[in-house]
């Protein structure tokens, strides 16, 4: 029996320093609510939290309506206070900015079995700007008790939410601000809000420590790497294709793979090396891949959506209205340098770079790139992401990734996105230059390279019939190998 669970969602910049007990940076913080400072909580007659102080000198507290305050437990948490939320209680913070901009907000909580209940999506935090739309979506935000969204009791865990493009409306701590419901069964200990962004990933995984260690939580975030924040810095020229952009002096000793290079030159698609759908899936609902949307014409690799959809087409399993396309390479490879040259569409289906397999054993996947061209707020968004699905030792699905902002949308012209994978890290490139590393712990598996376009409704949401049909343009697919080894490859 689960004693009871811990999760602490996570948003903030800046480090801890030790002073007695070590404390979270304060540059930049404006909310400190602190339940083991016993003396920043003012009760009622019922000893029902009405009032919890500001650990920030001068900042706002957090304050419940008459009968709506949390209770004090004073052993809570490995013997240390919480304030304990039932369904029916809640606490709320007045508006701290109203831009648009970096936030980072932490919360500590834990949820016991006896808490634990149907209702899903419960909040731990929402941020509500009092419009019409959900909490969910920018430039509002939340933060769920449990990231897979359900209400049963889980273990100590650290959830994460970093952004730089909301606002700091009211904030309620055990409610959906806006529904008034999805109420919080558990226990709150801590909350850290700040209105800056983060420097860097350390500053993030140093917070992570200060609240694991003083609540004796599970940290859930992974180390997220870095990701570029602004212009590109001085992208290289290009003097030779037979290397990488990045690469141009082949400083790393890279040797050019053929099996998975296409310059796509032809008049039809090279089926040698290509799938001409994926061979393992059927695409995204309600988009079906369809091998008519895949076209080899003018030196390009076209890959269209459309709103067509064949009559034989299987409806039963959740596809209708559109059709979309993907190839797949028939060779698998483990690590090396890929490169592409493309355009994306401009529509709310995405345009995707990635590589993945699974087996009954491991399952993972590496996306270079998911672009929605044409999608509102996305235009401008390079998403990396690199999954694991389930591996002998793991089976919860999580994923580690990054945002690039570019200067400019991303569906206006042609690119070059690089994808350097090996042993130790996963690099990736925009024209040749640096935008995202991370730390190699899990991706060590020979995958299929995948070149799609495929409908996200509930993140591109679904495409406009005016923007369709649309296409999206590969001028070229370049892969390298290490000639030591490091980078090796398996025939499917």
């Amino acid at each position: 029996m689960t004693r009871f669970s811990l999760a602490v969602a996570a948003v903030m910049c800046g480090t801890w320093v030790a002073a007695g007990e070590p404390e979270p940076a304060r540059d930049g913080l404006r909310v400190w609510l602190d339940a083991s400072a016993e003396e920043t909580l003012e009760k009622d007659e019922s000893g029902r939290v009405v009032r919890w102080r500001n650990r920030v000198e001068g900042g706002p507290a957090a304050e419940a309506e008459v009968g709506r305050g949390p209770v004090h437990v004073a052993r809570g948490m490995h013997g240390k206070p919480v304030l304990r939320f039932t369904g029916a209680e809640w606490l709320r913070l007045p508006a701290l900015r109203p831009s648009v901009g970096p936030v980072a907000v932490f919360v500590v909580a834990q949820r016991r079995e006896e808490h634990a209940t149907d209702v899903r999506w419960q909040r731990l935090v929402s941020c509500w700007n009092g419009d019409d739309q959900d909490d969910n979506r920018v430039p509002c935000f939340c933060q769920t008790a449990d990231h897979k969204g359900m209400g049963q009791a889980f273990e100590p865990t650290v959830f994460d939410v970093v952004r730089n493009d909301v606002g700091l409306y009211p904030i309620w701590l055990g409610r959906n601000g806006r529904h008034q419901g999805q109420n919080l069964r558990g226990d709150v200990a801590e909350l850290l809000v700040y209105d800056r962004a983060f420097v860097s990933e350390d500053a993030i995984q140093q917070v992570l420590r200060y609240l694991g260690r003083k609540w004796n939580a599970h940290v859930l975030r992974r180390d997220q790497g870095w990701t570029l924040v602004g212009p590109l810095p001085d992208p290289p020229e290009r003097i030779t294709d037979r290397w990488p952009l990045s690469d141009q002096a082949n400083r790393d000793g890279w040797q050019p793979d053929p099996g998975l290079t296409d310059e796509f030159t032809g008049d039809q698609l090279d089926e040698a090396k290509w799938w001409p759908t994926n061979p393992k899936w059927l695409g995204r609902q309600p988009a079906l891949f369809h091998p008519s949307n895949v076209r080899v014409a003018d030196g390009e690799l076209q890959l269209t959506m459309r709103r067509w959809f064949p009559e034989d087409g299987p409806t039963e399993r959740g596809y209708h209205t559109y059709t979309s396309a993907a190839v797949q390479s028939r060779q698998r490879v483990l690590y090396g340098y890929f490169e592409v040259e493309a355009q994306p569409m401009r529509s709310h289906g995405s345009s995707a770079f990635w590589f993945y397999d699974h087996t009954p054993e491991i399952w993972t996947e590496i996306d270079v790139f998911e672009i929605g061209g044409g999608a509102p707020s996305h235009q401008r968004r390079y998403h990396m992401n690199a999954h694991v699905f389930h591996t002998p030792e793991e089976r919860r699905h999580w994923n580690v990734g990054g945002t690039w902002e570019a200067p400019w949308d991303l569906a206006d012209d042609f690119h070059v996105y690089g994808l350097q994978w090996d042993r130790e890290e996963l690099k990736y490139y925009v024209d040749g230059v640096l935008v995202r590393r991370m730390r190699n712990t899990h991706w060590h598996q020979p995958l299929t390279l995948n070149l799609d376009s495929e409908t996200m409704p509930n993140w591109f949401g679904l495409p406009r019939d005016e923007d369709l049909p649309s296409t999206f343009r590969i001028r070229y697919v370049r892969a390298w190998k290490h000639p030591d080894g490091k980078a090796t490859r398996g025939s499917r």
